[in-house]
C-alpha cells in the first residue's frame, strides 16, 4: 500500500465478503467434519467425503480471513492469496458440480445422501463461484492494484 492511499471501497466490500464467507467456510467444514463421523458407522467412503471436504472448507475459511485482514491494511500477500483462494474456489466449485453430476447411484443409502447433499450444494456452488469471479475481477482492477502495491503508480 502506498503511504496516504486510501482503501478503496471495492477493498471493504471484499473485506466484508471475505469474513463472511469466512465464518460461513468454518461452520460448514466443522459441520461437514462432524456429519463425516456420525456417519462413519455406516459407510467408510460417505465418512471420508464428508471429513475431506470438511477440513478443506475449514482451511479456506481460515483463508479467507487471513486475508481479509490484509486486505485491511493493503499486504500485498493478502491480494495474492485473495487471487490464489479464489481461483481455488472456482475450481473446487467446479469439481464439486462435476461429481454431483457424474456420481452414479451406489447400493449404500449414506453415500447416495451424501451425493445428493453435494448436488443440492450445486446452487450454493453457482452463487460462490460468481463471488469468486467478482473477487478476481475486483482485484483485477488499476486502482485496487495499486493500494497493493501491485499497479503502477499514478502519474503527476
Amino acid at each position: 500500500m502506498q503511504v496516504g492511499t486510501p482503501r478503496p471501497t471495492t477493498v471493504t466490500v471484499l473485506v466484508v465478503l471475505a469474513f463472511i464467507l469466512g465464518i460461513l467456510s468454518i461452520i460448514i467444514g466443522v459441520a461437514g467434519a462432524a456429519l463425516g463421523a456420525l456417519v462413519g458407522p455406516y459407510s467408510d467412503l460417505a465418512e471420508t467425503i464428508l471429513v475431506t471436504l470438511g477440513i478443506v472448507l475449514l482451511v479456506l475459511g481460515i483463508l479467507y480471513i487471513s486475508y481479509a485482514v490484509g486486505f485491511l491494511s493493503g499486504r500485498t500477500w493478502s491480494w495474492t492469496i485473495g487471487i490464489i483462494v479464489a481461483v481455488f474456489g472456482i475450481v473446487s466449485d467446479l469439481a464439486l458440480i462435476g461429481l454431483a453430476s457424474t456420481a452414479p447411484r451406489s447400493p449404500d443409502e449414506a453415500v447416495n445422501a451424501v451425493i445428493g447433499g453435494v448436488g443440492f450444494s450445486a446452487t450454493i456452488n453457482t452463487v460462490t463461484i460468481i463471488l469468486n469471479l467478482v473477487t478476481i475481477y475486483a482485484l483485477t482492477r488499476p486502482r485496487v492494484k495499486r493500494f497493493f502495491g501491485k499497479g503502477p503508480r499514478p502519474q503527476t
